[in-house]
């Protein structure tokens, strides 16, 4: 009876032994995967607040020869600056210092609406930097009244100026749209807002109006490319032209309310 009595209080403990380590094995599992949830949370948190609208991006480099009247075009090839082509674009070269580059692009969403901030000089007549421009344009107030190129607009406004345009998926050859006029008997440089339409080269400058507030760009709701760039020609006046001769660079920085990615 004895032993009986002990057998039972024996299995009695294993039993309890393992319900114990039962417990113990169920509050590892369980806590394990609350860690684990955790961790997909934050990496998921940290992915969407790491997209490149959000992060703080670093300035990049412009370089002083980015033809905005490149913009997508895919169908046309730069030439070596020892050769001539028939582009009046290539026209104004002789002596030329640097080779034309197409202008960087940007894939984004249409209706985005953008930011930027930009800084640097660029001497567009080859000249040292200290006498070349901002952002903003020629300090002195020179302007620029540039012809279209392909689907691409004409400019006026400063001179010198960092400037942009909204692409659809199309190479741009058809017909241009209007420009517009950023002279003060136009659009001005102290706007609040922008929505330039498919072709349209519009002011950047350094992003800001003269009390400080950022421009705000918003693209068409057809767009899916934007592309930064200069809008030379010789003396600022007539056919796009004359960008071999530049030096320097504008550094600038873009954010937006969605997502975009450089182009290849």
């Amino acid at each position: 009876m004895k032993q009986n009595k002990s057998l039972i209080i024996i299995i009695a403990i294993v039993a309890l032994m393992l319900c114990l380590l039962v417990t113990c094995i169920a509050v590892y599992i369980y806590r394990q995967s609350v860690s684990l949830t955790e961790t997909v949370i934050e990496t998921a948190v940290t992915n969407i607040n790491t997209s490149p609208n959000n992060q703080p991006n670093q300035p990049i480099a412009l370089g002083a020869s980015p033809v905005i009247y490149l913009a997508g075009r895919t169908d046309i090839t730069i030439p070596p600056l020892d050769e001539s082509s028939t582009l009046s674009i290539f026209s104004c070269r002789d002596g030329g210092i640097i080779q034309e580059t197409f202008p960087p692009g940007y894939r984004i969403t249409p209706q985005a609406t953008f930011t930027f901030q930009a800084t640097g000089r660029t001497n567009f007549f080859g000249g040292p930097l200290e006498e070349g421009y901002p952002p903003d344009g020629d300090p002195q107030g020179q302007k620029s009244f540039l012809n279209a190129f392909g689907g691409i607009s004409g400019y006026q406004g400063p001179a010198g100026t960092l400037v942009g345009v909204f692409l659809d998926d199309a190479i741009p050859t058809g017909e241009p749209p209007a420009p517009l006029d950023f002279t003060a008997a136009g659009l001005g440089t102290q706007f609040a807002r922008l929505e330039p339409a498919i072709g349209q080269v519009f002011f950047i400058g350094d992003g800001k109006t003269d009390a400080g507030n950022s421009h705000i760009f918003v693209a068409p709701a057809n767009a899916t490319r934007l592309y930064i760039g200069l809008a030379d020609g010789s003396f600022f006046v007539g056919d796009p032209t004359c960008y071999a001769d530049n030096t320097g660079t504008f550094n600038y920085q873009i954010e937006s309310n969605q997502p975009y990615q450089p182009l290849p």
